[in-house]
């Protein structure tokens, strides 16, 4: 199978914008390019997954919503305590992730697709070690032991993006605090797992010379 590429960063960090580029030039070389965007949402089993959150935050589900702090003080509540329906919630989430993992990037590549995928089980690791208030150790043994069957990119890209300059190209983020937390989670997973660490706020060009560089030493196709 053609090996892919996935990236991981903040919100509001530069991916889509280095993704699509890399999409566009890819597909200029007549490369099979497809993007996929694998970060964990609501699909397949929708109306369980959302109906177990909500019994589970009782009517804070949605961390974009509302008060965020809130939101996260009862989540790690709930996931520290362990609990029946955080349980049932955790594996139903787990499930659904994973068979989007096999519909969006395992077959695709099956087909001879080549893939830039818009997160991964790196950022999934990260957000729930941010939901929980857990750090490094979580982090592995999640990718290691929940995820460990899970396709294994070529090349992970990491977009490093200044928390103010993320707040001020993106208005749909909840409070600071969500990326606060989840920063410093982002470098020790891209230290753990050998990623490519780009700037995304040194220059368009240079980010996106350095994209199609760190692309080039994993795929083999002409420029």
């Amino acid at each position: 199978m053609k090996p892919f590429v996935c990236f991981m960063g903040l919100d509001g960090s530069g991916k889509s914008t280095g993704i699509e580029y890399a999409r566009k030039t890819l597909a200029e070389r007549g490369v099979r390019v497809r993007v996929v965007r694998a970060a964990y949402v609501v699909k397949i089993m929708s109306v369980f997954t959302k109906l177990g959150k909500k019994i589970l935050m009782k009517g804070n589900s949605d961390p974009f919503s509302g008060d965020y702090k809130e939101y996260l003080e009862k989540m790690r509540k709930k996931a520290n305590s362990g609990g029946f329906y955080y349980k049932v919630f955790s594996a139903m989430t787990t499930l659904e992730f994973k068979m989007q993992i096999f519909f969006n990037i395992t077959l695709r590549r099956l087909f001879g697709q080549t893939l830039l995928v818009d997160r991964y089980i790196y950022d999934n690791a990260v957000t729930y070690a941010a939901n929980m208030g857990l750090g490094e150790d979580y982090m592995k043994k999640t990718i290691e032991g929940k995820w460990k069957r899970a396709p294994k990119p070529a090349k992970i890209i990491y977009i490093k993006t200044p928390i103010d300059v993320c707040l001020s190209r993106k208005d749909d983020i909840p409070d600071p605090l969500y990326l606060e937390i989840r920063k410093p989670l982002y470098e020790k997973i891209s230290d753990m797992y050998g990623a490519t660490v780009i700037s995304g706020d040194d220059g368009l060009e240079r980010m996106q010379n350095e994209i199609m560089e760190a692309i080039d030493s994993v795929l083999d196709v002409k420029k």
